[in-house]
């Protein structure tokens, strides 16, 4: 577990995802042990298969965050489009469900806030 807690009250997660419902997870649960929050997490699911939706499912419930779904896969740019719709704070911070966050994210994040702000 991280040494501080990183609190990102002005930050939506967005993250795309697209049958791969374990590389999800992981993002998920690292971002989990760097203890960095954000005010709302999005995932936008393209159409996925019926063991990977099943898998969201469980997931959302572990790691709360919003859903956003399609009956028809869309593309990724129709994916990152429909998430953001969904996003309600002044920043979003979009990653694919394959990112890999290191010890330094929640730092950098905060540096890159402070310069937009």
């Amino acid at each position: 577990m991280a040494p501080n807690s990183f609190v990102f009250p002005e930050v939506t997660l967005l993250i795309t995802h697209y049958n791969r419902s374990l590389s999800l997870e992981r993002r998920l649960t690292v971002f989990g042990e760097l203890d960095c929050s954000f005010a709302k997490i999005i995932v936008s699911d393209d159409c996925s298969r019926g063991e990977h939706v099943g898998r969201l499912a469980n997931l959302q419930k572990r790691f709360e965050f919003e859903l956003v779904t399609a009956t028809t896969n869309g593309g990724l740019g129709n994916n990152i489009n429909k998430g953001q719709d969904a996003v309600t704070t002044p920043y979003t911070l979009y990653v694919k469900e394959d990112f890999e966050p290191t010890e330094l994210f929640p730092f950098k994040l905060e540096d890159a806030l402070t310069f937009l702000q």
